[in-house]
């Protein structure tokens, strides 16, 4: 799912860019317009110019040049003009041999256009009629400007506002980026403290530390933490009391079960099996509520430390024997689900035995399966058991060889967790070091 950063990064820096777009096509248009007027108020002013410089000469009409702006002097300056008479044209010394296509028009008309001009470039045309209405006698003045200097100008603002406008657009797209990323810094924070909660370094969200807007979460977040965790301990403290205050009873009734196996022996059977059925019970639902009440991540076996924990003390133990143990986990594993005092017995047990058995070599290694099933397997490189009596490693009080210090009941308690957990438990030979393999499959 997108970041709610993401989306307003993404939201806000569409609506720059469509305010930019929409800025420069209003200043496009408007410089356009601009443009365009400027040039029209020449021409009229170039008109009004050009109409004082003409005067009669021995019954001649003639346009005193001297007059007149210099940019009609070089031959194609860009800025022309040429007056149609009914019996001759008038033309700029600018026009050179070029010659102007008017429509004449009627007196006091005018007419704005554009057309091509001198060296086929684009010029924009301003023409009035000049005469008496209603008189066919009739001259039509036209003055024009060609346009490629005026358009490159216009595209040398144009393109100067342009790149003005796509570095502000770029700088205010980047400082949205950096503004929503020290904004929602408390939020990756409150998110590292939600990663160290579930890691079980921290009992509650600090709230010192959150901001204003999201503290009311955090403080509901905490209370019900605390909640669960108060609820958790009276269900676990009421169980407890409840399998105290049974135990007195149930010790009666076993001495009951005794003396009546005296005289009815068939019945105190009957009797001794429903007192086993409610002690596995009792056990069970105990064994079920330590689990529930204290799978917190703080609670649970931490990967590596517990581990380096166990075989620190091992190396003690077994001082005078040289055992290399290797801990592997590719997936950086840090708690596995068991709690942590169940764990170290477990796994205490499983290493001590492969410590006991091995020549020179113990591997661990902790996986996580596409099923999300955990597998951690426990190998040394000792004789390994035979298929025939793997099934006999569980057994309480049996011991393969009599020869190793013990008492054979390592197994069967590592036996007894894994089936109050819920774990499979698995015996092979170990492919890689020739071994003994223990194999523990946990659903996470």
């Amino acid at each position: 799912m997108i970041s709610i950063r993401f989306k307003l990064s993404l939201w806000l820096s569409g609506l720059i860019i469509i305010a930019t777009l929409i800025g420069l096509f209003l200043f496009e248009s408007m410089l356009r317009d601009a443009f365009h007027d400027s040039i029209i108020n020449r021409l009229e002013e170039d008109l009004e110019h050009i109409i004082i410089a003409t005067r009669l000469d021995e019954g001649e009409i003639v346009i005193d040049q001297n007059q007149l702006s210099s940019f009609y002097r070089p031959a194609y300056s860009g800025r022309y003009f040429q007056l149609n008479l009914p019996d001759r044209t008038i033309r700029s010394r600018s026009l050179w041999d070029a010659e102007l296509q008017i429509e004449q028009l009627q007196a006091q008309q005018k007419r704005v256009w554009q057309a091509k001009g001198p060296k086929n470039n684009d010029m924009q045309l301003l023409s009035i009629g000049i005469g008496a209405p209603n008189s066919h006698n009739t001259a039509t003045l036209t003055v024009a400007q060609d346009l490629s200097i005026g358009r490159r100008v216009f595209s040398e603002v144009f393109g100067t506002k342009l790149a003005i406008n796509i570095g502000m657009l770029l700088a205010m797209i980047a400082g949205i980026f950096i503004i929503l990323r020290q904004s929602f810094k408390p939020v990756n924070q409150i998110q590292g403290a939600l990663a160290k909660l579930r890691e079980g370094e921290i009992a509650s969200l600090a709230i010192s530390q959150i901001p204003a807007e999201i503290r009311p979460l955090a403080e509901t977040y905490n209370e019900l933490l605390d909640y669960t965790a108060k609820q958790i301990e009276r269900s676990r403290n009421n169980l407890g009391n409840l399998s105290h205050g049974l135990k007195t009873p149930l010790a009666v009734m076993q001495q009951q079960v005794e003396a009546l196996g005296l005289t009815h022996p068939d019945a105190a059977i009957a009797m001794q099996q429903q007192l086993d059925l409610v002690h596995k019970m009792i056990e069970r639902k105990l064994a079920a509520a330590r689990i529930t009440g204290d799978m917190l991540p703080a609670a649970q076996l931490a990967v590596p430390k517990d581990f380096d924990s166990l075989i620190q003390t091992l190396h003690k133990v077994h001082h005078q024997r040289s055992i290399d143990c290797s801990i592997v986990n590719p997936q950086h594993i840090s708690r596995i689900p068991i709690h942590r005092e169940d764990g170290m017995e477990l796994f205490g047990n499983l290493l001590d035995n492969a410590f006991k058995w091995a020549n020179s070599q113990v591997h661990v290694s902790i996986e996580e399966l596409p099923s999300g099933v955990i597998l951690i397997q426990i190998e040394d490189d000792g004789l390994g058991v035979k298929q025939e009596q793997i099934a006999l490693l569980t057994s309480r009080g049996t011991r393969l060889d009599e020869a190793t210090i013990g008492h054979g009941l390592g197994l069967s308690i590592v036996k007894e967790i894994c089936d109050q957990y819920g774990f499979v438990l698995q015996f092979s030979r170990s492919n890689t070091l020739q071994g003994l393999n223990v194999s523990i499959l946990m659903s996470n």
